[in-house]
């Protein structure tokens, strides 16, 4: 629970403040030529995004580090397994993310800091809630309370580092702030490091592995499930934009002033959390009422009702935009019903997918095809670190309108592909 709940608050923290940092001091031009490799990394960026503002840059690059960080927990957790064993490969990941954050904190080393960053989220992420499962037996009634736990360590710091980490990053600078959100990774690997001898010895499988071999029915399964992650990455587009022009946009346009402070930005991030927690237990609890009455609907229609609530919460930020424009003068009451609604689509998408997959998909290949299914995020934030770079060249109503198109486009196409393949995303297939 302190491990990921310390990698949690490292990441959280440091994403939070990733695309303002960019933006507001790393794209500066008495900054900027001192970056190292940016000189080379910037062309490759504005080819790949067609991005040339400060604005299209910075979600540019947010964009693609956040898409970066949903592949490589999977080929961490592929080296762990083969090679290195799930222990060592924490604690390599752990060091790596303190050398990330200790050089995200220093302005030329940028670019270095997002390569260690990656590699170290690769490491643990994934990794931990497996050694978590494999602390117990298969039939043993407190693995559910351990991954309880687990989920709380998680919930806590995503509620707690943005609103710290941004809140130093505001007083003292940006620096210090990642710095910060450095501190609970190296609180998290102490207590892993303590801790590591109650942890099972790994085992590692080498090339023993057996070819798997799949039916006719099995492949075409697999084909549906990979064709639904795009259109999962559309339709919840929204929730992918908060950690990138979300932030930008915030900054800017809404009323941040509370109580005779100025906000920064950064705590949405933290309010969002929030409010996760109490919608996902509303999700839960309102199902567990709805199917003592009526028969349960499954999961693509729980997946469709939800990418169409997610269509509803950028409609709600172009229309405080339209009533309340202008920089500073959007109510942040415009911004508490976004995160509500957004949590409610995004909490029915993303768990109800992962349970779909964990189902659908077949048994040779379960866990690899679970573990796919978070390449929805990685399509998510390519597709946001373009759309973001939109701000500033399309109106605030027209901008967020956009992402209510597409969302709907999404959810068109994930009722289709409900009626066509329904016999083999059925829980009787």
């Amino acid at each position: 629970m302190m491990t990921e709940g310390g990698l949690a608050f490292s990441m959280y923290g440091f994403e939070s403040l990733l695309v303002l940092y960019v933006v507001n001091h790393l794209l500066k031009p008495d900054v900027l030529p001192h970056v190292w490799g940016m000189s080379a990394f910037l062309p490759f960026v504005q080819a790949l995004y067609n991005a040339h503002t400060p604005n299209a840059l910075a979600a540019a690059i947010t964009g693609l580090f956040l898409a970066l960080i949903y592949v490589t927990p999977m080929l961490g957790g592929l080296l762990a397994d083969w090679r290195l064993g799930r222990t060592r490969m924490v604690l390599i990941g752990g060091f790596l993310l303190i050398a990330g954050l200790i050089c995200l904190a220093i302005d030329q080393t940028f670019l270095i800091a997002l390569a260690l960053l990656l590699l170290g989220l690769g490491c643990t992420r994934g990794i931990l809630p497996a050694q978590v499962g494999a602390l117990y037996a298969g039939d043993d009634p407190r693995r559910a309370d351990a991954y309880q736990l687990f989920v709380l360590g998680i919930q806590v710091s995503v509620i707690v580092s943005p609103a710290l980490c941004s809140t130093v990053a505001q007083n003292i600078g940006w620096h210090a702030g990642f710095l910060t959100a450095g501190i609970g990774m190296l609180v998290g690997l102490c207590f892993y490091f303590i801790g590591r001898r109650h942890l099972p010895t790994d085992t590692i499988a080498g090339h023993t592995h057996k070819k798997v071999r799949l039916t006719a029915t099995e492949k075409r399964t697999l084909l549906i499930l990979f064709a639904i992650l795009p259109l999962l990455a559309v339709a919840t587009i929204s929730n992918t934009d908060i950690f990138n022009g979300y932030l930008i946009w915030a900054d800017r346009y809404y009323q941040l002033t509370f109580l005779g402070y100025n906000m920064p930005a950064s705590w949405l991030v933290s309010m969002d959390g929030f409010v996760s927690t109490f919608t996902v237990l509303g999700i839960v609890a309102f199902w567990r009422v709805w199917n003592r009455y009526r028969s349960d609907p499954g999961e693509m229609s729980k997946i469709i009702i939800g990418s169409m609530i997610c269509t509803i919460a950028p409609s709600i930020l172009a229309l405080g935009a339209w009533i309340q424009p202008g920089p500073h003068h959007i109510s942040l009451a415009w911004g508490i019903a976004f995160h509500l609604v957004n949590d409610v689509g995004f909490g029915l998408c993303y768990a109800t997918g992962m349970a779909l997959f964990s189902r659908a998909a077949p048994q040779a290949v379960n866990s690899t095809v679970v573990a796919a299914y978070s390449l929805h995020l990685f399509l998510g934030n390519l597709l946001v670190g373009k759309i973001a770079g939109l701000l500033g060249s399309l109106s605030s109503p027209v901008f967020w309108l956009l992402h209510v198109v597409l969302a709907m486009a999404a959810t068109t196409l994930l009722w289709l592909f409900a009626r066509v393949f329904r016999r083999e995303l059925s829980r009787q297939a």
